[in-house]
């Protein structure tokens, strides 16, 4: 699968469970333990059902991570920005003025553009999945390396790296509007949801900025706003 390839988590060298809790013990060192569950869902399940696709998704079980000792893992209260209607329709609003244009953007895989940071995690793989040499192994287990969907950390992560790229690239963020980013001398505004990228303002402005947020981000090319999906609404065609 493409998150092996991406070597999201470390196959290649398997331990024994209960020999890293040991060794975790020994050397009074903090490690977590948690599983990898292969999921399908429909994606854009609130509109219509011409609209659905099925999409398979790999996650990691962050409702059941334990420690080194055997208890429940312990996070740091932890929230992501929201990302509200009322700025989609505003940057709908700005693409319709003259001069002006607008286009949405993906990140692939997201959050896995990040590595895993924070306490050493150590994974399950399914059975299925685990590669022939894992087989002498009783209750095998492999490091994670890149930051999973499903961790209770990872959409913090991910906002941070995203906010980064998006500072160096010279965005600001816009006060008291969560997600929206605004560039003077290009005269664009971004707003982010997640992965999804909608941006809007000055038409020649979009593809070098689309490029110059590329050299950070993973992004999928640009499409027009009525050929997407934002925050699960359609957008009507911007053509005057």
């Amino acid at each position: 699968i493409k998150l092996e390839s991406k070597k999201a988590w470390d196959l290649e060298n398997p331990r024994e469970y209960d020999e890293v809790r040991a060794d975790a013990s020994r050397a009074d060192k903090k490690a977590h333990f948690g599983r990898i569950y292969l999921l399908c869902h429909i994606k854009h399940s609130e509109l219509s059902q011409d609209q659905w696709s099925y999409k398979g998704r790999v996650v990691f079980q962050g409702n059941n991570v334990k420690d080194e000792s055997g208890f429940s893992a312990v996070f740091s209260e932890q929230g992501t920005s929201a990302s509200h209607l009322a700025a989609a329709k505003f940057l709908d609003a700005i693409a319709r003025m003259d001069g002006n244009d607008g286009q949405d953007s993906d990140a692939m895989s997201a959050y896995t553009q990040v590595q895993h940071t924070g306490e050493e995690t150590w994974v399950f793989i399914p059975k299925d999945r685990q590669p022939k040499h894992w087989a002498k192994f009783r209750n095998p287990v492999c490091k994670l390396k890149l930051n999973l969907y499903g961790h209770p950390l990872a959409g913090l992560h991910w906002e941070k790296h995203c906010k980064q790229a998006l500072t160096t690239c010279g965005f600001q963020p816009v006060t008291g509007w969560e997600c929206l980013y605004k560039h003077k001398e290009a005269k664009l505004f971004l707003s982010v949801y997640v992965d999804d990228f909608k941006m809007a303002g000055r038409k020649e402005s979009l593809a070098p900025m689309w490029a110059k947020i590329g050299k950070y981000l993973d992004l999928e090319p640009p499409t027009p706003f009525d050929e997407n999906v934002y925050l699960g609404c359609g957008q009507a065609n911007i053509t005057p």
